[in-house]
């Protein structure tokens, strides 16, 4: 088994890419940098040559009537080719430079590692070097250059082989035309140099990426780790949990006194109910708990005098049903209603009757039985 199952998480990713440790191959640049070169030439730069080749052949034609101030001479000459050849020259180099910049910002995206930036003295110690160079790694960089130069080298032996003959006459054609067909020449053997190479390049690049994601790869305890960072320690969480749920619990009950009724289980469950008419749509419910806190909500309403009422299909429904800070649903409305009646005949002084054995009594209801405990 491996000693690094686990395939990178993206926050390592995310944060070799701030040391600047990102899938790149030098050889894709080289490849796209070949092939735009023979473009710009072929395409868009055509006219250098031009200008070069007719520079050429002027020059050579004007040595036999060199003038006695060369120096004039030579400075005039100078300029006059520096005007010819500068704009063309120009487009082509900011062509080369656009392309290896897409190329590279193409592969890593647009990346600033301030990291990199530094000097790295460990790189001048000659055993690391050496360390370097026969590991793996320099293995694999060998094998890398001897294929490269496998296929461009037997790419341009078979060009040159089968066209030995066109290379052999370029010296009886005129310079024009021997200057344009060495061009047609070159171009064609870099468009096919540049093709063999950016496959090359593209192999170069999947190993690359294979080698990076197995460098960033992670054992069990670093999967841990960066979890217990990302999520926090699963203690402190655990207690901070506790103490939200308490302080949640305190601000509920802090709101039981302003309930007009405590609505019971009677002893399994308690839900404190308040209802304005004047503001509000349908009741509310403050607080609702179960077992102790059932407990301490019946105890908060004793103390300030709230009704606590028994209806076993009521209280079960709401605390089901309804959240804090909600509001009673509309199938709930009538139970709900028969108790707040109940409620505010208690507040108005009229006794509800009493029943065999004392009790004090709503009728039946269709929503279960009522009783009440004034506090």
């Amino acid at each position: 088994m491996s000693e690094k199952p686990f395939a990178p998480s993206a926050k390592r990713l995310r944060e070799a890419r701030q040391r600047g440790e990102v899938v790149r191959s030098v050889e894709l640049n080289a490849a796209v940098g070949i092939l735009a070169a023979a473009f710009l030439f072929r395409g868009p730069g055509e006219t250098l040559v031009e200008e070069l080749s007719d520079m050429l052949r002027s020059s050579i034609s004007a040595i036999a009537v060199i003038p006695l101030d060369t120096t004039a001479y030579f400075r005039d000459v100078f300029l006059e080719s520096v005007l010819r050849v500068l704009p063309g020259l120009a487009f082509v180099v900011l062509g080369m430079m656009v392309v290896g910049a897409l190329s590279t910002v193409g592969q890593t995206g647009f990346l600033w590692a301030s990291e990199r930036l530094g000097f790295d003295f460990s790189r001048l110690n000659v055993f690391n070097g050496l360390k370097r160079i026969f590991s793996s790694q320099g293995l694999m960089e060998f094998a890398k250059a001897f294929i490269k130069l496998l296929a461009v080298g037997s790419l341009v032996y078979l060009y040159l082989k089968n066209h030995v003959e066109e290379v052999m006459l370029l010296g009886q054609l005129g310079l024009r035309e021997g200057i344009r067909e060495w061009a047609e020449m070159a171009y064609a053997l870099a468009f096919r140099v540049g093709g063999a190479y950016l496959v090359v390049a593209g192999g170069d690049y999947a190993y690359q990426r294979w080698q990076f994601m197995k460098s960033l790869r992670m054992t069990r305890e670093e999967m841990k780790e960066e979890l217990r960072q990302s999520e926090g320690d699963p203690l402190i969480k655990s207690r901070i949990q506790q103490q939200q749920r308490r302080f949640a619990r305190m601000r509920m009950m802090a709101n039981v006194p302003k309930a007009d009724v405590i609505i019971t289980n009677p002893t399994h469950l308690a839900i404190a109910v308040h209802y304005d008419p004047q503001s509000m749509g349908a009741p509310v419910v403050l607080a609702k708990g179960a077992y102790h806190i059932a407990e301490r909500i019946v105890e908060l309403a004793k103390e300030h005098a709230i009704p606590v009422v028994q209806n076993v299909p009521l209280a079960r429904a709401i605390y089901r049903s309804v959240e804090i800070d909600q509001e009673i649903p509309a199938d709930l409305y009538l139970a709900m209603a028969e108790v707040l009646a109940f409620v505010y005949k208690l507040r108005a002084g009229k006794k509800p009757k009493r029943q065999r054995g004392g009790a004090s009594t709503q009728p039946p209801m269709a929503h279960g039985e009522t009783r009440v405990r004034n506090g």
